[in-house]
């Protein structure tokens, strides 16, 4: 059967816990098989909770931050498949030293040459390297290979010596150096050189795009676009960070849409909170005129819903009032060929060899530019729900923790009954 694989871009910590708990949830029955979460934060302790909440780092692009990757003791070395181009940085910290750390990077300048250096330990979340001398340099050139992943070694003898050999090949040993104490390895690419992590095998995986970049989602299709031979049987679902609610009992019928369907490019989910799925929500029913009236949106994008906290809050609430938690579509199938926000979409890894899109505004080339190219429908499959949280222009006025509250219990309450049926 063809792994589900799903994707989220992070991540804002007060918005993704409720999700968390659905697809730790839709993990345990067997439903998702993967969980890629994305690391485009914005803030400091939304990374921090992020690095410390999803599983070790699989990739990291290369202006990434150091990320940790194990350790290594003289009864333990640390091995680690990686591939990457060049400027492969690893960081040995050691244990019981407060102050500094030795960076070795393996491969720079253009895979010529490669160094160690001792940095300050504030060295480790910045990337200026002005004024630190260099330790030790060695002429490596072509040590990193392009073609596969890399094989290094990182190990310390019974005197506390440290070693490094890459693809087999002794690069160094500094006996000047005593961490008989052990080290952390810290682990980042640079100057170019992307870094991923082959030896990664959790269920949940963490990929840090580069920081700073506006609109960075084209990294993540990127990467799935460059290992299609990879992925091409899998079948990818992606989420916002702020899915606050996701019908589990109805996950697995929306997979096996999916999968049945290749005439579609993207299959959405019935979404609370989107405005497309809102006009037709009300058009079979669903949403009464009281709750407010939800036009369809110009060409998919925009409109009333998507400007109104107000209106936003409205349909919330009347979500969260009913009894069985669906507001169906006039079908149990909408094809769409005009845009619609991804809150929760699915596509098949086969069509990744569409997928390697443009810098700039994904939603538009995954509903809009590529259907049309493609000459595919997109659709919206009525049965599974799941609840959007907010849009940014719904932000001012939003009672965003009165509502996370109120999903929170939602939440427990669900898979409360869930795991009571699957006892």
């Amino acid at each position: 059967m063809a792994p589900v694989i799903l994707i989220t871009f992070a991540g804002r910590q007060k918005r993704m816990e409720i999700l968390t708990q659905y697809v730790h949830a839709a993990m345990d029955a067997g439903i998702i098989d993967e969980w890629h979460v994305w690391d485009f934060t914005r803030s400091q302790d939304d990374h921090e909770w992020v690095t410390r909440t999803f599983g070790p780092v699989r990739y990291m692009g290369a202006n990434a931050g150091y990320q940790a990757h194990g350790s290594v003791s003289p009864k333990q070395p640390l091995r680690m498949s990686a591939s990457i181009t060049n400027d492969l940085h690893v960081a040995l910290v050691p244990n019981g030293d407060g102050d500094h750390f030795y960076e070795l990077v393996i491969g720079g300048w253009s895979n010529a040459h490669s160094v160690m250096r001792k940095v300050p330990r504030s060295g480790l979340s910045t990337q200026d390297r002005n004024n630190v001398p260099q330790i030790w340099t060695r002429h490596t050139p072509g040590i990193l290979s392009p073609g596969g992943a890399n094989q290094v070694v990182v190990s310390i003898d019974g005197d506390g010596v440290p070693m490094l050999h890459v693809n087999n090949v002794m690069i160094g040993r500094w006996p000047d150096l005593n961490l008989v104490g052990g080290a952390q390895i810290m682990v980042r690419g640079g100057w170019g050189g992307n870094l991923e992590l082959g030896d990664v095998r959790s269920r949940v995986q963490r990929f840090v795009g580069n920081p700073g970049e506006h609109m960075p989602y084209w990294q993540a299709y990127d990467y799935y676009a460059r290992r299609m031979k990879s992925f091409q049987d899998s079948i990818f679902l992606k989420c916002d960070d702020d899915i606050v609610y996701l019908d589990i009992d109805k996950l697995g019928d929306f997979v096996e849409f999916r999968r049945t369907n290749p005439k579609y490019l993207v299959v959405s989910a019935n979404v609370v909170n989107n405005g497309v799925c809102a006009y037709f929500q009300q058009a079979a029913g669903s949403i009464p005129a009281s709750v407010g009236d939800f036009e369809r949106p110009p060409g998919g994008f925009g409109g009333s819903l998507w400007m109104s906290a107000e209106r936003a809050e409205m349909l919330h609430d009347f979500f969260l009032s009913t009894k069985d938690k669906r507001l169906p579509l006039p079908e149990k199938v909408v094809d769409w060929t005009e845009r619609q926000s991804i809150n929760f979409i699915a596509w098949l890894g086969r069509d990744l060899v569409h997928m390697a899109l443009p810098k700039g505004d994904d939603e538009k080339t995954l509903t809009v530019d590529l259907p049309e190219l493609l000459d595919r429908p997109t659709a919206i499959y009525s049965d599974f729900m799941v609840s959007h949280l907010s849009f940014g222009p719904q932000e001012k006025g939003l009672a965003v923790e009165r509502l996370i509250a109120a999903y929170d219990a939602l939440m427990r309450d669900a898979l409360g009954t869930a795991e009571q049926i699957a006892a």
